[in-house]
C-alpha cells in the first residue's frame, strides 16, 4: 500500500521553544498527484514542507519518502520554492539555471529543458532583476525541476502574481504530474486549490482537521472555515 504514497508524515511535530507548530501531523500524498495543503497564516503549513525538505528538524516523528525513511540522500529527488527564489539579479535565466547545473553535475542540455517547460525561452540576455514578479516565480520553478525531481514543494506559488501570472501558473503546475512530478502545494487561497489540487489537508494551529480528496460539489470555504474555527477554540 506505501507504494501508492511518494511521502507520507507520521506524527510530525515541532516545537519552538515552549509552543507547539506542529502537532503529530500524519498525511498521505499520492503519487503523480497534486496534494494541496490548506490553512491559515500560521497554521504550520511552511513549518511542514521545510521538514520535507530538509531545512528544519522535527521534535518527534517520521517521513516516509518513496517507501523508506527519509534521508538527506533523497533530497536529490525533491524541488523545492520555499519563500523567494534563490535567483542571481544580475544574470539572465539561462546564467541562473547554468550556475545550478554545474553545482549538481547536471548535463547543460537540461537547462533549455527546463526553460521550455516554465515558458522562459525568449529571455536571451534579460537579467532576472528584470522580471515581473511571475518569471521569477517561474524561473524559480524551473530551478526546482532542473534535477527532475519526484516530488515538487511549491509554498504559496501564487503570492503577490496578478491575475494572469496565476493563471500561467495554474497551467504550469498542473502539467506536472503526467510529467512524473508530484506536486505538494500550499495556500491559504482556497480559489488556487480548487482549480488545481487532487487532495487536500487542512491543518490549523498545528494539527490535522481534515485529509481527503477534493470533491468540487463540497463548499471548500464551509469546510475551511468549519476546521479552522474548532482548532482556534482548543
Amino acid at each position: 500500500m506505501e507504494k501508492e504514497y511518494i511521502l507520507q508524515t507520521i506524527n510530525l511535530t515541532r516545537k519552538h521553544r515552549k509552543e507547539t507548530v506542529l502537532n503529530n501531523l500524519t498525511i498521505q500524498v499520492r503519487k503523480n498527484t497534486i496534494y494541496g495543503l490548506l490553512g491559515p497564516n500560521g497554521a504550520g503549513k511552511s513549518t511542514t514542507l521545510k521538514i520535507i525538505s530538509g531545512l528544519l528538524k522535527p521534535t518527534s516523528g517520521e517521513v516516509i519518502f518513496d517507501g523508506h525513511n527519509w534521508s538527506r540522500a533523497d533530497l536529490i529527488h525533491i524541488g523545492s520554492l520555499i519563500e523567494s527564489a534563490p535567483l542571481y539579479g544580475n544574470l539572465s535565466a539561462k546564467e541562473n539555471l547554468s550556475v545550478l547545473t554545474t553545482i549538481l553535475g547536471l548535463p547543460k542540455e537540461r537547462i533549455q529543458e527546463v526553460l521550455e517547460i516554465v515558458g522562459l525561452t525568449n529571455t536571451g540576455n534579460k537579467s532576472v532583476r528584470n522580471f515581473s514578479m511571475g518569471m521569477k516565480q517561474r524561473l524559480g520553478i524551473a530551478l526546482a525541476i532542473l534535477n527532475n525531481p519526484k516530488l515538487l514543494i511549491l509554498d504559496e506559488p501564487t503570492n503577490g502574481l496578478d491575475p494572469i501570472g496565476i493563471q500561467e501558473l495554474r497551467q504550469l503546475i498542473s502539467s506536472f504530474p503526467e510529467q512524473g512530478i508530484t506536486v505538494l502545494l500550499s495556500s491559504h487561497m482556497l480559489s488556487e486549490v480548487e482549480h488545481l489540487a487532487d487532495d487536500i489537508a487542512i491543518i490549523s494551529n498545528g494539527n490535522l482537521g481534515y485529509e481527503g480528496k477534493y470533491n468540487s460539489n463540497e463548499d471548500l470555504e464551509t469546510l475551511f472555515t468549519d476546521i479552522v474555527r474548532k482548532h482556534s477554540m482548543q
